[in-house]
């Protein structure tokens, strides 16, 4: 790439994440939720972008940010790289949004590359990050260097904030959402999502058959590919930037309503009351006990391996009516559930249902246990990941290219993120790892192969205002990432 690679590799993304943090539906914070005005002005500036980049863009029914290289033969399986770019309330830059940029720049990258090696023109560095297009005609030649399709998509909803239902852009994509019930999930306010569709398509369309348009084709998926920050702590205390992932967790979510009798503080006995909110709190304590969690060891609690990696976690609670001096009548609350094992992961839902049912019985409240999301277990094939694997290690001898000159006195990334640390040396150590979250890619599997990046970030953190990835971080997977489509498309 030459001249080119800092700024179609570094420059250009680091600057896209910057503007697309800059789109939220909240002052001084970051949210962007499915269908809000955030989330529709994100789309449009995706879109964009992936014009600029050469692609032919489209926003579907559902929102999924789509951009498309044919290649020269548009009739066979594509690469598909993809990430999110809702948000959770309060979120962070990273987190979804990574893996849309870098995915916008490695298909720039290719066609720049295929132009410059054809002697297209192009504009100049300064230029494209003044957000100069590519020339159409550029474009139109270049992109018969591509073996086969590639296509960059940004996945509507994948926090599932609105709708407490995960995966909505991808199971669209992947042809699920139907399959999973969820057209019947409602949000808070008691619309669901077949009814916001409606509202959105209009009275006369058949939203269910739009739904079912939105899948590509059985075959036409060769591989998903998706890029995303760790959002743990592995990568960070081993000093190196990327990892490849060889399994994602699967999760089960579940809510619970617990209805007790609402009372007077100061007039009912202790002795005689049905606490809705000291059963929950019983609930979030017997939870992190089965799991394996608490101060002190359950005795009932679940037999884990650390590999095993299950976690439990009680993150929202409801209490009604929420006043200092009213005995709550009835609380509703979650509870995420995560192991990679499903065996495992099937055992502990079961063991913390039965025992809600016991303390609901004995404190005399009546409790509703609803499932709300299933995700399995994914392991990631061997050549995938081995694939990955060696695209990282060859793109480090192009870093001190496409990073350009470092600033090791960077306060803004602090001495752990190392902005001039593992540039050189290609003998870099990759480790495989498991992701604890679940993904798009978890949705995207039951229709292709898949396959993961994952890219350091400081202190773990995520769902977070804090969240933070190095702008080298995001360079240098822009850079792996290219060269993992160098070896697939060209």
């Amino acid at each position: 790439l030459g001249e080119y690679a800092r700024t179609v590799l570094n420059l250009e993304p680091n600057l896209h994440l910057a503007q697309l943090a800059l789109i939220s539906d909240q002052e001084g914070s970051l949210a962007r939720t499915f269908f809000s005005p955030a989330h529709k002005r994100a789309a449009s500036q995706l879109k964009s972008w992936m014009e600029e980049a050469g692609m032919e863009s489209w926003v579907d029914a559902v929102g999924n940010v789509h951009g498309r290289l044919n290649g020269s033969n548009p009739t066979a399986p594509a690469i598909v790289i993809g990430s999110h770019y809702d948000t959770v309330l309060d979120g962070g830059n990273y987190d979804g949004a990574l893996g849309i940029i870098v995915g916008i720049a490695a298909a720039k990258a290719l066609l720049v590359q295929a132009a410059q090696t054809q002697g297209l023109p192009l504009p100049s560095p300064e230029e494209m990050v003044n957000n100069v297009a590519l020339p159409v005609s550029t474009v139109d030649q270049a992109a018969l260097a591509l073996r086969r399709p590639l296509h960059v998509v940004g996945f509507t909803d994948e926090e599932g904030v609105r709708f407490q239902s995960t995966f909505l852009g991808s199971r669209a994509m992947a042809g699920t959402l139907i399959s999973y019930g969820m057209l019947q999930s409602r949000d808070k306010e008691g619309q669901s999502l077949a009814e916001v569709l409606q509202q959105e398509l209009g009275s006369k369309v058949d939203v269910e058959q739009v739904v079912r348009g939105l899948a590509l084709p059985a075959g036409s998926i060769a591989q998903y590919l998706e890029v995303h920050m760790e959002q743990g702590p592995v990568l960070e205390a081993r000093a190196l930037r990327l990892g490849v992932v060889s399994a994602i967790a699967g999760q089960t979510r579940l809510w619970l309503v617990i209805n007790g009798t609402q009372g007077h503080a100061g007039t009912v006995p202790m002795a005689g009351r049905r606490d809705a909110l000291a059963a929950a709190a019983h609930v979030v304590t017997t939870v992190e006990g089965r799991c394996g969690g608490g101060p002190t060891r359950d005795p009932q609690a679940v037999q884990a391996l650390e590999s095993d990696m299950l976690v439990c976690t009680v993150g929202e609670m409801h209490v009604w009516p929420g006043a200092s001096n009213v005995i709550p009548g009835s609380v509703q609350l979650s509870i995420d559930i995560r192991a990679k094992s499903d065996a495992l992961r099937a055992g502990v839902v079961e063991s913390v249902s039965e025992a809600i049912g016991a303390l609901c019985a004995a404190r005399g409240v009546t409790c509703e246990l609803t499932r709300k999301h299933d995700a399995g277990a994914v392991l990631v094939e061997a050549s995938a990941m081995e694939g990955l694997r060696r695209a990282i290690l060859r793109s480090t001898a192009s870093l001190p290219e496409v990073l350009g000159p470092c600033d090791s006195t960077d306060e803004e990334a602090g001495e752990a993120a190392g902005s001039c640390a593992w540039v050189e040396g290609s003998e870099a150590e990759v480790p495989v790892m498991v992701s604890g979250a679940g993904h798009d890619a978890l949705a995207m599997a039951e229709v292709t192969q898949m396959a993961m990046m994952f890219v350091r970030c400081r202190g773990g953190v995520s769902h977070s205002p804090l969240e933070y990835v190095h702008p080298a971080d995001v360079a240098a997977a822009a850079a792996a990432l290219t060269e993992y489509l160098k070896e697939k498309l060209l």
